[in-house]
């Protein structure tokens, strides 16, 4: 089976699809930047399975994309509860000096 390579951002996704006992593809994902591995394989719990291995790569690749997205480039909140939050902090130590 072939190892296919994403690269995201400074990230790479190496996605090696495997055939499991019953003949479905499941996604093997490590994601890696530079020389540090963040994930060395995608945690089995919730696999899905798909009946093709290049439907296998793609939902590797997209669960990478996803994982890099949620860890690493999600920006603080800018909601005005999340400053009003802040700004009550701010007041309420302020008031004790």
């Amino acid at each position: 089976m072939q190892t296919h390579s994403v690269v995201y951002g400074d990230f790479s996704i190496v996605v090696r699809p495997l055939q499991n006992a019953l003949g479905a593809w499941i996604a093997d994902v490590s994601v890696t930047r530079g020389d540090q591995t963040v994930v060395d394989t995608r945690p089995l719990t919730v696999q899905p399975e798909w009946l093709t291995e290049e439907e296998a790569v793609r939902d590797g690749e997209e669960w990478g994309r996803r994982f890099i997205d949620r860890e690493f480039n999600t920006h603080p909140s800018d909601s005005w509860v999340a400053d009003r939050a802040r700004a009550e902090v701010w007041f309420r130590d302020t008031g004790k000096s």
